[in-house]
């Protein structure tokens, strides 16, 4: 009896040392588990977490590239605006600039025509075209029979003689200038009274010769030639131009002076025909 009682109680410790092991097995491993599952998300991360900052980086740079092109694209349509703003701005100062020439101009030649009133009758007229093969000799201008404009009326400037009619359209007219050498003028120095002609220099296009002078003549640099009224086309006193030198082709009596015309023919934009001489002046200076 006491045999079995003992038998009993062994049974029941064992089955309660069991039951407190393997809970104590169970609770080990819940706890493993769980330490386990903790570490999961960590590698996750560790693993993860370089492919993010890539995909960023690289989301980043797809973003700059657009910005940048969008930003070219933006440079571009403003510079091509300020650039058309420059070429407006710089064609409006051009024609201010052109506007302000030209008034110039016209200023001083109302002052021509009104100081010498008295002396002409001075019609205006532009230049509107040259001959080709005569540039040096002629010049076209926009007025002609309709304007009352006849042959061999003299054509002045501001400076100084221009040259004269040799033909005439209805509505423009031909000049031929000074510097031509079949357009020779009866001259003057005006401070000695030398008188001699003046024409064109083959040698030099754009100075005149000043032929015929007296074998005494002694002209200076610096004088100033006028027409002398000689030859029945142009009247007494309209300057030509100054002396520059003197020169000789071997002898005294072959002797010439070089003149530089008072007027820029190169540039010459309006002029004046005198249509009608009302009293001879001494010189228009």
């Amino acid at each position: 009896m006491v045999g079995l009682l003992r038998g009993s109680l062994f049974r029941k410790n064992l089955v309660v040392v069991c039951a407190v092991v393997l809970l104590c097995c169970l609770s080990a491993r819940f706890t493993a588990e769980y330490k386990v599952m903790q570490a999961f998300p960590n590698v996750f991360q560790e693993v993860l977490s370089p492919v993010q900052r890539g995909i960023v980086v690289a989301w980043q740079g797809i973003t700059s590239v657009f910005s940048y092109f969008t930003r070219i694209q933006h440079l571009r349509e403003e510079n091509e605006q300020l650039k058309q703003q420059v070429r407006e701005l710089t064609w409006e100062n051009n024609r201010l600039r052109e506007y302000v020439y030209e008034n110039r101009r016209l200023l001083r030649l109302l002052e021509f025509k009104e100081h010498y009133a008295p002396h002409f009758t001075l019609l205006g007229a532009r230049v509107i075209g040259r001959s080709p093969d005569t540039w040096n000799s002629t010049l076209i201008l926009d007025r002609g029979k309709a304007d009352g404009i006849r042959l061999n009326q003299v054509v002045v400037a501001d400076e100084g003689l221009v040259g004269r009619i040799i033909a005439v359209n209805t509505h423009c007219s031909q000049v031929l200038l000074i510097l031509d050498r079949e357009g020779a003028v009866g001259a003057m120095v005006q401070e000695s009274r030398t008188v001699g002609v003046v024409e064109g220099c083959r040698e030099k296009p754009h100075l005149l010769r000043m032929i015929h002078l007296p074998y005494d003549a002694k002209l200076e640099k610096g004088q100033v030639v006028i027409t002398s009224g000689f030859g029945g086309i142009y009247p007494r006193g309209i300057p030509i131009g100054e002396v520059v030198e003197m020169e000789s082709e071997g002898s005294e009596i072959d002797k010439y002076a070089l003149v530089r015309p008072f007027v820029d023919f190169d540039r010459l934009e309006e002029v004046f025909i005198i249509t009608e001489i009302h009293e001879v002046p001494e010189s228009l200076e």
